[in-house]
């Protein structure tokens, strides 16, 4: 599996079109992924293959998050100018977005069967923030649909999203700590 998401990874980096990858590609790649975890903590960390399979879990989990960030550009830039997707070349996952880029007016979301990026290694919590402008659909950077949002909303967004929304300040992050303590001030 490492050869063939290796693979994968190059081509997509060496063409301007989007690669074919199996269908089932990114739950195969999550399975091989999780059985490295279990791998790692039966071995002892200075151990040599303990330390081998957790360099191996970083280097895919690295692979796959780029993997999926170029193609998700590459199907939203062929949407932009709307461009023919095969979808024979498409992951389930992707062709559930290339569905919901197509036809957002139906209200679809994408599943929540699509692996996100925490399941495949990274660690990308949900963050909730209040929106200080009007902001349209974004996808996550667990391949899931955010939004629209309005002035004042408040959602939880994927960590990574959060911090370009704030730093772009279109959204704050919320600190439940403060909330909790100034509801306890008021409420006494």
């Amino acid at each position: 599996m490492y050869d063939e998401l290796h693979n994968a990874w190059k081509a997509e980096k060496s063409s301007q079109k989007l690669q074919p990858l199996p269908r089932d590609f990114y739950q195969r790649t999550t399975a091989y992924l999780e059985g490295l975890s279990y791998e790692s903590p039966d071995r002892e960390p200075r151990d040599l293959q303990g330390r081998l399979t957790a360099r191996e879990k970083d280097i895919v989990s690295r692979l796959l998050r780029e993997l999926k960030e170029i193609r998700r550009t590459k199907i939203y830039q062929a949407a932009q100018n709307h461009s023919e997707i095969n979808s024979t070349d498409l992951t389930e996952e992707e062709a559930m977005l290339v569905e919901v880029i197509k036809y957002p007016e139906s209200g679809s979301r994408i599943p929540e069967s699509i692996p996100s990026s925490s399941k495949l290694g990274a660690e990308d919590s949900l963050v909730v923030v209040r929106f200080l402008q009007d902001i349209p659909e974004v996808v996550g950077t667990d391949l899931r649909i955010y939004g629209p949002f309005k002035k004042e909303d408040v959602a939880s967004v994927p960590s990574t999203n959060a911090k370009a929304l704030i730093d772009q300040g279109a959204a704050k992050a919320i600190d439940f700590k403060k909330v909790e303590k100034d509801e306890r001030v008021i409420n006494e």
